[in-house]
């Protein structure tokens, strides 16, 4: 799907916020923009965009269909750049998330526990405690994956787990 969005998502520098936000603001009424973010969040060259275009529209309050969502937690494994995991595991939040899909998203999660960005383990955490609140089947796990890692963690992922801790 090549759309002019798709184009200026390929042209864009990788680190100007305010260029996406540009970009976010001229394009979010196309009757395409879901479509065409969904397109790309699968697209290495592209996906960093998009994940951030993502993470905006949810967090302006904007909400998605299941099959949406269901495209975007299938997109989780293809994530490669730690901005653009960052960006899905802030979605997290917003995104209807089915039994069935609760394997893919744990295994998600799992994998960016491990990665050397500070921010991407604590948001995993966030994830982790959300995928709690859904399934109880999660919970004892979690509690105890927080109590751990409110020890253990750095201090700047300490804090996302206060927060966490406080929110329940």
């Amino acid at each position: 799907m090549t759309t002019a969005l798709s184009k200026e998502m390929g042209s864009w520098d990788g680190k100007s916020a305010a260029a996406l936000q540009s970009m976010y603001e001229r394009h979010r009424a196309e009757e395409d923009f879901v479509a065409t973010i969904l397109a790309h969040i699968v697209d290495v060259e592209l996906q960093r965009a998009a994940t951030w275009l993502l993470k905006q529209h949810l967090e302006t309050g904007n909400s998605l269909t299941a099959p949406a969502c269901r495209t975007i937690l299938g997109a989780l494994s293809v994530q490669e750049h730690w901005e653009s995991k960052l960006h899905m595991l802030q979605c997290l939040l917003y995104l209807e998330i089915l039994e069935d899909e609760s394997a893919g998203l744990e295994g998600f999660l799992e994998a960016c526990l491990e990665s050397d960005n500070k921010f991407v383990r604590a948001w995993a955490y966030n994830g982790f405690n959300e995928l709690s609140l859904r399934f109880p089947r999660y919970r004892e796990r979690v509690d105890g994956m927080l109590a751990q890692a409110a020890i253990s963690e750095a201090a700047s992922v300490r804090v996302r787990i206060r927060d966490i801790l406080k929110r329940r």
